[in-house]
């Protein structure tokens, strides 16, 4: 936050915390349900997250309204995910983020992506990466 313009070091929580977020949106990005790709959705919630802590920490105790948290959670859920209808996967951003989602868990468990038969080669595993992730917009 304020800075001396060195990089800070999170704690250990912090870092866990940020590793289940990050597990936990791929999975909803595998199910089709993210309309964003992980980085991304991970940087929204953070942001948000950050912000309205420090927002309800400024005010006073007697004028907090913590409702606050509870309406930018919903605003941000629904700015990331698939609403109802795209969850059956019927929008091509969400299949193609799903899509995406499924080649990087294959890709991070390498044992896992031979037996699922995963053949592609680094720079044609990239392109298709680059082509999901323009499909996903």
């Amino acid at each position: 936050m304020a800075g001396g313009g060195g990089e800070a070091s999170a704690p250990p929580a912090a870092d866990e915390a940020h590793a289940l977020l990050v597990t936990l949106l791929g999975r909803a990005a595998e199910a089709g349900h993210l309309r964003v790709p992980v980085a991304q959705a991970t940087r929204v919630i953070h942001a948000a997250t950050t912000g309205a802590t420090l927002a309800l920490i400024g005010e006073e105790p007697s004028e907090r309204d913590l409702t606050t948290s509870a309406r930018l959670r919903d605003t941000v859920i629904a700015s990331i995910t698939t609403g109802p209808p795209a969850s059956s996967g019927s929008d091509l951003a969400s299949r193609a983020l799903a899509l995406d989602a499924a080649l990087e868990t294959a890709l991070t468990t390498k044992p896992a992506a031979a037996d699922a038969g995963l053949t592609l080669r680094d720079t044609e595993t990239a392109l298709l990466r680059e082509w999901l992730q323009q499909l996903a917009g």
